[in-house]
């Protein structure tokens, strides 16, 4: 009946029935709230189903907007491609779909969590006190008052829900005392067990107690069962589940039963809450419980298996129950739909068998059982083959079983039995890897394709454990030879086949083991061998292997493996000739090995395999050109004869390198060959002195360079590798002379011209304009390397600190700039300026005295750097020899007096802001240039803070405050921006005030404290009066949260004052301000003065009168509060209950804030 009213009346509004039809829809839908809202309270429609309606209205009027804004944007977007079409004939684009609206929450949502949070918090903070009162009064009672109290409160709350529900209609309220009186009902029956109110038997420790329990959990179930369906209610569902459950393991409790046959009848409850679901499913009177017992039936399941799991007696009766909780899961995953359960079933089947195996006469042949275990899941997957999922799980399933099974049997045979040679242990590894044999052929999955090889390996180690053939690495490396042979390239077998691919790659890599364990065991003849044997199973490979990435992978390990092969052969030949070590070595053994892979290169050739001869080639010149870098680390090797000789056939063959592989790069070989050659005739000639070594060495960059610019017709591509190698060894060569100069016996400078004059030559000659800039800079920097040495050289660096060969070099190299077209005076100002600068830095820095207007020189020597820095505009670099120039002042000050370094800072300053204000604009801009001078004068403000922040005379200390004052208004125009520029203003006044506080600190002595803190805050209300009409007029909604803020802090520096001070003046003084700050607020219409004010003057009350209200028990606020936010609770919710007429105080409310918002 309720439900056709509110459709017929829902009908009769949305629809314009003829009383309504004259209303704006706003009116309809405020009737149509009103109409619902007086059948919810009159008890003709549940909550559920006001809210439901609440929605279905809602959604209806946003679906509705939607629909209208979609049919604008579409009659917008037909004009403008009509529009478009009839003045440009374009293409139409189709119109842009709306955006799916989030789902809000509605102002009536919103208010409906506050008052459940409300109410919750409110009930807790009753429940706190209660406990903290009962807790603290719970000795003085009795053991039936204690019980005869918790039956009281449980009948007073229901009294309150009784109360809150039928009189005042406040349902969530109402419910939430029904809630906790029903859950007190079973804490009073324990309470009776603890008391032993019912005598021994039925105490809570007891030989009845589990009668106790199933009272205490069936008593109550009723009620519970009787609020789930008559609130409908899901939180009573599941507790009336729960009471059910404990109600079922007591019963079984209190039954005589074994542990084990205890959870034996706890998995039949769980089948029987199974076949309840079966029965029941489809019945409309139990669908609020049906609907919920899927999830509390698998937690219930989950909780019993796992205290099964860890409480038990019999091992073997234990294993049955295993098996039939598996046969439960497995139930599931077919009642349920629940497919995870599935795993869960594989699990315990293989714990189930575990557990029958060790406690069986089944343990004589546990290892063989446990290898079938795999194959049991591929019957179990045979057995399910209707449902795709289970059978592809049990597929699954039975790999990764099989692989347990391995490492156990592995573990438990080798580290607890010993039987390392078990022929037992060798048919189980045997069925393990016909089970991954069929699980390759029966899936695709690429793991068990690998795995089959794998187990196949291991069983053959485990026959070669029972047989013991020859070592064990040759066994398993012939017998991976042989299975590459067979199974991976050979092989006609369907099931074979699946297996193929992964058998050549297992194989290769049993082979790889084999070959590192004979390396590590130092068999070195065995791992020739076994290289010899991968260099001939490689041509086969590649002939047979239709996959290009293997057989390209072949035709390299055919002349690789040749390769190593010989040179690990070199040890048993050093072992059985030992002459061939001295004098030869080891390289002149690779340089031989390069040459006869050369000659296999030439018998493929003969045979026109072009593939197989490439990769002998290059693998031959590779060799050899190992052979040539350890050279230089190989002791044995002959210097005077074999050394020399094998770098110079090295050249012909790095020649015939280059010939074959035609690529130009690979002249960098030819070159270094011969450079090595060079270097390797130093022991023929025996140089014996330093300097006809270095004199001999130097001469290698230049012949270099000869060489490469040699004209040799079709081999002119050489001469860059030739050329660029000269250059790298050159800087090398002056490093050692360098060195040399340093640490030794100095040598006739004069030397150096040869490489200078390989720079200037190289400099002329090249045409890139890198290439230029790298030879003049390496050019002028060898300059400056004549120039230091010539003078130690002579000895002239006594009179004069060396550092000043910086100097006369950056002069030099000025006057060669003057000298030089304008293009090259672009490239000498890249070296010249950080070059200069890094010279300036060392000049200052330096260890030696300072002679008396020598600083003059290091002025210059900036003003230098300035000059070329202006040329180039280099704004941003100008603040290097700046701030150099501020160390230079450090260094040469220390013997200065106080006020003749305070002058000078000031006289710095105002040079640097006067050179700021010519040079530049702005301080920063335009592009990326800045002010360097004005930004310097900020940093000479800073060291003059730190050199006399400690001085006793104030007015000193005060200088680098004002000083940034003055730089803030002198640099406030100097902004693009116009907050900047004010932000600049504000900092000025903000550093006056500082300067204030500083002066002011200084002669706090002569100051009452009563008014020292005024003194100290109260001028920043007049320079924020200042700033905010002067300065920050447009600005004046954000300087009223700026007012606000400052308010705050002095008002709250003020408190603490008074607080600290605690004397009646105080109180009078705050006092006194608060109300004049309200009197100006309420006079000037500003919130914050207003606000500010009255908390002050508030708090100053409460803090007058804290002796009267703090004495009270702290329990005593929170039954305060939690009576209070049930009362707000409450009241919201009867208040939701009225019209608006009968709310006076919120209407009187909202004409206070309208009028307190046009405040500012």
């Amino acid at each position: 009946m309720g439900k056709f009213t509110l459709t017929s009346r829902y009908i009769f509004v949305r629809d314009g029935g003829r009383i309504l039809a004259h209303l704006p829809e706003d009116e309809k839908r405020k009737v149509f709230k009103d109409q619902l809202e007086h059948l919810r309270n009159n008890g003709y429609l549940t909550d559920e189903a006001y809210h439901k309606v609440l929605d279905a209205d809602r959604t209806y009027i946003q679906d509705k907007k939607r629909e209208e804004e979609h049919k604008k944007l579409h009659t917008a977007a037909e004009a403008t491609e009509t529009a478009e079409v009839r003045d440009t004939g374009s293409e139409q684009k189709p119109p842009a779909k709306p955006k799916k609206e989030k789902k809000t929450k509605s102002k009536e949502e919103i208010r409906e969590r506050n008052i459940t949070w409300s109410l919750i918090l409110g009930v807790s903070l009753l429940l706190i006190t209660g406990l903290i009162v009962a807790t603290s009064q719970w000795d003085q009672m009795g053991a039936g008052m204690k019980v005869l109290s918790i039956f009281f409160v449980s009948l007073f709350f229901h009294g309150l829900s009784y109360g809150t529900g039928k009189f005042l209609n406040i349902q969530k309220t109402a419910f939430a005392f029904l809630t906790l009186g029903s859950l007190l009902i079973p804490i009073a029956i324990v309470a009776i067990g603890f008391f032993g109110l019912f005598g021994d038997y039925l105490s809570l420790f007891g030989e009845g107690r589990y009668l106790l329990g199933l009272l205490g959990t069936l008593l109550p179930l009723p009620l519970y069962i009787r609020h789930a369906i008559v609130h409908k209610s899901r939180l009573y569902v599941w507790i009336s589940y729960v009471f059910l459950s404990l109600s079922a393991g007591f019963s079984l409790g209190a039954l005589p039963l074994s542990v084990d046959a205890f959870y034996m009848c706890l998995m039949l409850f769980n089948a029987f809450l199974l076949g309840g679901y079966i029965w029941f499913k489809d019945s409309n009177r139990w669908a609020l419980f049906i609907k919920e017992l899927p999830l509390y039936a698998q937690m219930n399941l989950v909780l019993s298996t796992v205290l099964m799991l860890f409480f038990f007696e019999s091992e073997v009766f234990y294993s049955f129950n295993l098996l039939l909780t598996a046969s439960i899961y497995m139930a599931m995953v077919f009642i349920y739909q629940t497919k995870e359960y599935q795993f869960v079933f594989s699990v315990m089947i293989v714990y189930a068998i575990y557990q029958l195996v060790e406690n069986s006469p089944l343990q004589s042949v546990d290892l063989t059982v446990y290898a079938v275990v795999g194959l049991v899941y591929l019957g179990f997957a045979y057995a399910f083959k209707n449902h795709q999922f289970v059978e592809k799980v049990f597929r699954y399933t039975s790999g990764i079983v099989s692989f347990c099974a391995f490492v156990y049997i592995s573990y438990e045979s080798i580290v607890f039995r010993g039987e390392e040679g078990s022929w037992l242990l060798l048919i189980a590894y045997a069925l393990i890897t016909v089970n991954y044999l069929l699980l390759s052929n029966l899936t695709s999955y690429v793991v068990f394709q690998y795995m089959t090889p794998v187990f196949f390996f291991i069983t053959l180690w485990q026959l070669w454990e029972m047989t013991e053939i020859g070592p064990l690495f040759l066994f398993l490396f012939i017998g991976a030879a042989v299975s590459l042979l067979y199974i991976g390239l050979w092989t006609n077998l369907a099931w074979l086949q699946a297996v193929a691919p992964s058998t050549i790659y297992a194989s290769i890599f049993v082979m790889a083991g084999c070959i590192g364990y004979s390396v590590y065991d130092e068999r070195l003849a065995y791992s020739s061998f076994m290289f010899l044997m991968i260099s001939g199973l490689a041509y086969p490979v590649k002939r047979k292997d239709s996959q290009v990435d293997i057989g390209e992978t072949a035709v390299w390990v055919h002349p690789v493996a040749l390769f190593i092969s010989s040179a690990i052969l070199y040890e048993p030949l050093m072992g059985w000739f030992p002459a061939y070590q001295e004098g030869l070595a080891f390289p002149f053994h690779l340089a031989v090995t390069g040459i006869l892979l050369t000659i296999v290169h030439l018998v493929w050739s003969k045979f026109r395999d072009k593939q197989l001869s490439a990769a002998s080639f290059y693998t031959g010149q590779g060799s050899y050109i190992l052979a040539m870098i350890i050279l230089a680390a190989n002791p044995w090797v002959d210097p005077v004869l074999i050394r020399p000789m094998i770098l110079f056939v090295g050249i012909g063959m790095m020649v015939w390198f280059v010939l074959y592989a035609k690529r130009a790069f690979l002249w960098l070989f030819v070159s270094v060959t011969m450079l090595a050659f060079y270097i390797s005739l130093l022991d023929p000639l025996s140089f014996d002195s330093f300097a006809s070594f270095f004199t001999y060495m130097i001469l290698s960059p230049a012949l270099l360079v000869f060489l490469g610019d040699v004209r040799l017709g079709k081999w002119e591509e050489r001469q860059p590798y030739f050329y660029w190698l000269a250059h790298s060894v050159q800087p090398l060569l002056i490093a050692i002379f360098l060195l040399n100069s340093l640490g030794g016996e100095a040598m006739y400078p004069w030397v150096l011209l040869i490489p200078l004059s390989l720079y200037v030559y190289s400099t002329l000659k090249a045409k890139r304009e890198w290439e230029i800039k790298l030879m003049l800079y390496a050019t002028l920097t060898t300059l400056f390397f004549a120039v230091w040495t010539v003078p130690g050289y002579f000895g002239w660096w006594d009179a004069v600190p060396e550092t000043y060969a910086w100097l006369v070099t950056s002069i030099a190299i000025a006057g060669i700039w003057m000298g030089v077209p304008a293009v090259w005076k672009k490239r000498t100002e890249w070296y010249l300026i950080p070059f200069s600068i890094f010279g300036l830095s060392l000049f200052i820095n330096r260890l030696e005295p300072w002679a008396p207007y020598e600083w003059l020189l290091a002025v210059g020597y900036v003003i230098l750097i300035l000059f070329f820095m202006h040329r180039r505009k280099w704004s941003l670099a100008r603040f290097i020899p700046l701030l150099l120039s501020l160390a230079l002042l450090n260094e040469v000050s220390l013997d200065w007096e106080r006020s003749a370094f305070v002058t000078v800072m000031v006289i710095s300053f105002g040079i640097l802001l006067v050179a700021g204000r010519y040079f530049h604009r702005l301080l920063i801009g335009p592009k990326i240039e800045a002010d360097a001078y004005t930004w310097t004068a900020l940093f000479y403000i800073g060291y003059l803070n730190l050199t006399t922040m400690m001085d006793e005379n104030v007015w000193i200390r005060v200088i680098p405050v004002l000083l940034l004052s003055i730089w803030f208004l002198f640099n406030a125009k100097k902004w693009v921006q116009p907050l900047l520029g004010k932000s600049f203003i504000t900092l000025g006044f903000g550093c006056l005030y500082a300067g204030y506080i500083i002066v002011l600190l200084d002669y706090h002595a002569l100051i009452p404290d009563l008014i020292e803190a005024e003194l100290q805050v109260l001028p920043v209300l007049g320079v924020l009066f200042i700033l905010r009409r002067k300065t920050w007029r447009e600005y004046a909604v954000i300087l009223n949260h700026v007012q606000l803020a400052v308010l705050l802090l002095i008002a709250a520096y003020l408190v603490v004052d008074g607080i600290q001070s605690h004397t009646i003046w105080d109180a009078w003084i705050l006092g006194g301000l608060s109300l004049l700050s309200m009197v100006a607020g309420m006079q000037f219409r500003i919130k914050s003065y207003f606000f500010v004010g009255m908390g002050v003057l508030i708090f100053n009350v409460l803090y007058q009168t804290r002796p009267y209200w703090g004495n009270l028990p702290w329990w005593v606020y929170l039954l305060l509060a939690g009576l209070i936010l049930i009362g707000i609770a409450s009241y919201n919710e009867w208040q939701k209950q009225q019209s608006d007429d009968r709310k006076p105080v919120d209407r009187k409310l909202k004409r206070l804030w309208t009028a307190l918002k046009k405040w500012d």
